[in-house]
């Protein structure tokens, strides 16, 4: 029982640390069987200690820290690495074109496409054409999203830091 509980105390604080990760991403890290991350996961949902939203294939999980629903979603963006960063170019460039953020992020203008699409679905980016260019916008709060990133990611946010720094005064 004590080996069990230990399990579930080490899985519960990489969620804590790791807030939006999904189960593989467990496994891996603390080199555990799936069964037995299965288990532990599912006492702590049934616990309510940590809470589960599906994001696309993955369903990320998040210590229960009081967080909305709209706050989850938004940490769920920031936990995949290139739309969290085409979101926060687009907090720091408004009206970035798709042309901008493709050489930004380092990848094809329909590989841009589809993540802006994704992120226009949900609601963080609002994309306006204007004759041939499509300017894209983050929706909500752009302080809020730093302020989740700088909460619940710190090592991504020490990364940013100088180039959002600006933007919190």
């Amino acid at each position: 029982m004590q080996i069990q509980d230990s399990n579930r105390v080490r899985i519960l604080a990489f969620i804590k640390a790791n807030p939006g990760t999904h189960l593989r991403k467990i496994k891996r890290e603390l080199n555990l069987a799936m069964g037995v991350m299965q288990y532990h996961v599912y006492r702590l949902e049934r616990d309510r200690t940590v809470v589960s939203v599906r994001h696309g294939l993955y369903k990320r999980y998040y210590a229960d820290l009081g967080l909305r629903m709209e706050e989850r979603e938004i940490l769920n963006v920031l936990s995949q690495e290139t739309e969290r960063d085409l979101v926060l170019y687009l907090i720091k460039n408004p009206q970035a074109t798709q042309k901008k953020l493709s050489e930004f992020a380092r990848i094809s203008a329909s590989s841009t496409n589809w993540h802006m699409k994704r992120l226009s679905k949900a609601g963080f980016v609002e994309a306006r054409r204007s004759g041939g260019f499509v300017f894209y916008t983050v929706r909500g709060d752009p302080g809020r999203i730093i302020l989740l990133l700088r909460s619940y990611h710190p090592r991504i946010w020490d990364k940013w830091a100088e180039r959002l720094a600006d933007l919190m005064a």
